[in-house]
C-alpha cells in the first residue's frame, strides 16, 4: 500500500486538525509532518501510522481505499471525482480475466467478452483523466476575457481595490493571439511566435493600408507591430484632432518596399528570440507579474519577444478557482467576420473540451454564436448530443432590468430578465431548426463569479456523464456474462447479425452523388467576411487564420459528406435497432448492438473530420497553382464598391467554369468513398465478424 502524502494532508485538513496537533497525536516535532506532507510519498508504515492516528471517518476511507488490490488498471488518487465508478470496472475487469481462465469458460464468448473488456477499459481510460478545457469563443468586444478572467479568479485589484482582468481587456481588438491557460507549479508564460515571413508580410499590407488609405491589417497586430518598431502614430501639435504616422513620412521619401524592410530591421527581429518566462509558486506577487508581461508581450513592448502566433500562461492551481477537474481555459481571437476557422473548428471536434459561447445580453443568442451552431449542425458535429456547448450571456449594466417580457412588461428584477431572454434564446435556437443549449448569465459588475464557473464545471460533469452511463452499462453486461451466459445463444444470434452486417454492408458501401458544391461555404463567408480580411487572406493563396480558404472548402466538402451520408446512417441505425428487438433477452447481444449504435455516431464523426481534410488537400494543388486566379483577385481590392461580391462571382467562376476541377472533385468523390468504407462499413463488418471469418 503506497500512499501519497496529498492524501494524507487532505485527510487532515478536512478534520480540520492542525500541524501542530498532528505532530501531538503522532508524538513526534511539528517539523516531521511538515517535511512529510511536502514530500510526494512516504512508507507504508508510517501512513498508516498517521491516519490511524488521525482516527476520523476521512482517515479511514483513506486507508480503506489505498487497501484495495488494482490489478488490471492503474489506481486513481483518493481525490477523483470519480474513484468508486473506477473501482466498479476494475472488479468487472478482474472477474472477467478469473472468468476466462476458468475452466467453465466457453471460447464462443471470446468476442462478447473482448467487446465488454475493450469498452470498460475505454470508458475507464477518459473518466481516468480529469483534464478538460474550455473554450470561451465568442465576437470582438464581447467581453468575453474580461468575463474568464473573472471566472478563474485570475484577476488583480485596481488602485480603488475594484478585481481586474490579469489580461489585456480593454473593450475589443486586444489580444494579438489565442491565449492558454494551464495549471502547473509555477508562473510562467510561454509564446509560440509568428515566423519572419509571416511578420513581413503583416508590415507590407500595413504599408500598402497607409498607401491606399484603406484595408490593412487587424488593430491588435498593427499596434503590436508598431510597437516593436517604435513606429507609434503621434499627436498632431497644429491638429489635435489628427495624427502623424510615422510610416506615411518614410513613404514621402522612399518606396513601398523600402519602408518595408526599414520596418521589419527596426523590429530587431533576431534578438527576439525569448520564448519563455518562468516566475517560483511562492512569489506573491505572481499574477501581478502575469499581467505586467502577458501585457507586455502582447503589445510588442517585450524587445525579447516577437509577435505571437499564440501563448500559453502557467498558473499555480492555487490562483485559479476551485474546480474539480483539471481545467484549462482557452481564450480564442474574439470572431470577426467569419466563424468558419479551422481553430474552432478543432475545438468543435475535441472530445473533451467545453465550448463556451460569449453572447451580448441585448441580442442573445448573438449573431455569430448562434451562425457558428447552425455551422455546427451542418457539419454533423457531435458537440450538441456529447453536451459540449452552453452559451454564456454577457448583460452590461442594468441591461436584464430593461428586457421586456411577452406581455410588454420589464422585468421586476434581474433573475426575472435573465428567465425572460433565457426564454427568447431557447425560441431563438427552436427557430433555427437547433437542440437546447443551456445558457448562464454573468455581469461582470454585480454577478458573483462562483456560481457561474461551478456552473461550467458542472457541465463538465455532464460531457463525462455519456462515458460514465457506458462504463456502468458494461459493468452490468460483465456481471451477467460472468454469471448467465449461454453460448450457443450467444453464438446463433452473433451469426444473425453478421449475416444483417454483410448486407448492410453491401446496401450502403457507395454513396450517393454530391449534393452540396465544395465552395459553397467559401462564397457564404465571402458575402460577410471583412474585405481586408479577405484581402490578406488572397495575398497568402488562401491561408490566413482570419479567413482560411482552404478550411472553408474543406468544411463545404465535410457538409456535402454529412447530407450524403445521412440517410444511410438513419437506415443502418434502424436496422440495428430491429436487432436489438429480435435479441433484447440475450443482455450480451443486445450490449453488442446498443454499442454498436454509438459507435456508428462516433465512426461518422471521424469520417466527416476526415471529409475535412479530403476536401482541404483535394483542391489544395489546383488553388496553390492559380497564378492568373491569385493574381486577378489581388487585383480587385482597392477597385471601389462592391468588393467582396466580385470576389465571389470570381470565386465562383473559377470553381465553376475551370475543367481542370473536374479531376479534384473525382478525387473527392473517391477518397470520400473510400473513407466512408474505412471508417464506418468496415468498422462495422468487422465488429460483428465470427471467428474464422476474414472482412
Amino acid at each position: 500500500m503506497s500512499i501519497p502524502t496529498s492524501a494524507l494532508k487532505r485527510a487532515r485538513e478536512l478534520a480540520k486538525v492542525k500541524q501542530t496537533e498532528m505532530a501531538k497525536l503522532l508524538g513526534v516535532n511539528p517539523s516531521v509532518i511538515s517535511r512529510l506532507e511536502q514530500s510526494e510519498m512516504t512508507d507504508d508504515q508510517m501512513a498508516r501510522r498517521y491516519l490511524e492516528a488521525l482516527d476520523t471517518p476521512g482517515s479511514k476511507e483513506v486507508l480503506e481505499f489505498y487497501g484495495r488490490d488494482w490489478r488490471m488498471s492503474e489506481r486513481p488518487s483518493v481525490m477523483h471525482p470519480d474513484r468508486e465508478s473506477l473501482w466498479e470496472a476494475e472488479l468487472a475487469l478482474q472477474k472477467l480475466d478469473e472468468f476466462q481462465r476458468s475452466s467453465q469458460y466457453d471460447a464462443l464468448l471470446d468476442a462478447p467478452l473482448t467487446l465488454i473488456r475493450d469498452n470498460l477499459e475505454s470508458s475507464a481510460a477518459f473518466l481516468d483523466k480529469t483534464d478538460h478545457a474550455v473554450a470561451f469563443v465568442g465576437s470582438v468586444g464581447v467581453g468575453k476575457t474580461t468575463a474568464l478572467s473573472l471566472l478563474t479568479n485570475l484577476v488583480i485589484p485596481d488602485k480603488g481595490g475594484v478585481p481586474q482582468p490579469v489580461f489585456p481587456a480593454t473593450g475589443g481588438r486586444t489580444t494579438t493571439s489565442e491565449v492558454i491557460i494551464r495549471v502547473q507549479p509555477a508562473y510562467g508564460i510561454g509564446v509560440e511566435p509568428r515566423s519572419e515571413d509571416e511578420i513581413r508580410l503583416l508590415v507590407s499590407e500595413m504599408v500598402r493600408a497607409v498607401v491606399e488609405g484603406k484595408g490593412g491589417i487587424p488593430t491588435e497586430l498593427e499596434r503590436a507591430v508598431r510597437n516593436m518598431a517604435d513606429i507609434r502614430k503621434r499627436r498632431n501639435p497644429s491638429d489635435i484632432k489628427s495624427q502623424i504616422d510615422p510610416i506615411a513620412e518614410l513613404l514621402d521619401s522612399s518606396s513601398a518596399e523600402d519602408v518595408v524592410e526599414a520596418i521589419v530591421n527596426r523590429m530587431k527581429l533576431p534578438e527576439r528570440t525569448e520564448t519563455q518566462l518562468i516566475l517560483s509558486e511562492t512569489n506573491e506577487e505572481g499574477l501581478a507579474w502575469l499581467s505586467k508581461n502577458i501585457t507586455a508581450i502582447n503589445f510588442g513592448l517585450d524587445p525579447r519577444f516577437s509577435l505571437p502566433q499564440r501563448v500559453t500562461v502557467f498558473v499555480p492551481k492555487a490562483a485559479m478557482r476551485n474546480s474539480t477537474f483539471d481545467v484549462s481555459v482557452i481564450d480564442t481571437k474574439g470572431i470577426h467576420g467569419t466563424i468558419e476557422r479551422s481553430d474552432l473548428e478543432k475545438l468543435a471536434n475535441e472530445g473533451r473540451t467545453l465550448i463556451v459561447l460569449c453572447s451580448a445580453f441585448n441580442d442573445a443568442p448573438g449573431a455569430d454564436p448562434l451562425k457558428l451552431m447552425k455551422s455546427l449542425s451542418a457539419l454533423g458535429s457531435d458537440a450538441f448530443e456529447r453536451e459540449r456547448l452552453a452559451i454564456l450571456v454577457l448583460p452590461q449594466n442594468d441591461q436584464a432590468l430593461k428586457v421586456i417580457d411577452g406581455s410588454g412588461e420589464p422585468a421586476e428584477s434581474i433573475e426575472h430578465g435573465y428567465g425572460i431572454r433565457e426564454d427568447q434564446i431557447r425560441s431563438s435556437l427552436a427557430e433555427a431548426g437547433l437542440p437546447k443549449v443551456p445558457s448562464l448569465f454573468f455581469n461582470a459588475l454585480s454577478d458573483q463569479p462562483g456560481p457561474v464557473w461551478d456552473e461550467l464545471n458542472d457541465r463538465i460533469a455532464r460531457m463525462r456523464q455519456h462515458q460514465l452511463d457506458r462504463l456502468h452499462r458494461f459493468v452490468a453486461l460483465s456481471d451477467d456474462l460472468v454469471t448467465n451466459a449461454d453460448a450457443a445463444r450467444i453464438q446463433q444470434a452473433r451469426i444473425a447479425i453478421a449475416q444483417e452486417a454483410r448486407a448492410m454492408a453491401k446496401a450502403y458501401k457507395s454513396l450517393p452523388t454530391s449534393v452540396r458544391s465544395a465552395h459553397q461555404t467559401l462564397i457564404e463567408e465571402l458575402a460577410t467576411g471583412h474585405p481586408s480580411s479577405i484581402a490578406a487572406s488572397i495575398s497568402r493563396r488562401g491561408g490566413w487564420d482570419n479567413f482560411d480558404i482552404h478550411h472553408m472548402i474543406g468544411s463545404g466538402v465535410r457538409a456535402d459528406a454529412y447530407r450524403r451520408t445521412a440517410d444511410h446512417l438513419v437506415k443502418i441505425k434502424g436496422r440495428v435497432e430491429s436487432l436489438e428487438q429480435r435479441f433484447e433477452e440475450l443482455p450480451e447481444v443486445l450490449g453488442l448492438l446498443q454499442t454498436l449504435r454509438e459507435d456508428l455516431s462516433d465512426w461518422r464523426q471521424e469520417f466527416l473530420s476526415r471529409a475535412s481534410s479530403i476536401g482541404r488537400n483535394s483542391f489544395k494543388p489546383y488553388l496553390d497553382g492559380a497564378e492568373g486566379f491569385w493574381s486577378d483577385l489581388r487585383a480587385r481590392y482597392g477597385g471601389g464598391k462592391g468588393y467582396r461580391e466580385d470576389i465571389a462571382d470570381q470565386v465562383k467562376e473559377w470553381f465553376e467554369d475551370n475543367g481542370e476541377l473536374a479531376d479534384a472533385r473525382t478525387k473527392v468523390d473517391k477518397r470520400l468513398e473510400d473513407a466512408w468504407n474505412e471508417l464506418v462499413v468496415d468498422r462495422l463488418l468487422a465488429s460483428t465478424l465470427i471467428e474464422g471469418e476474414q472482412v
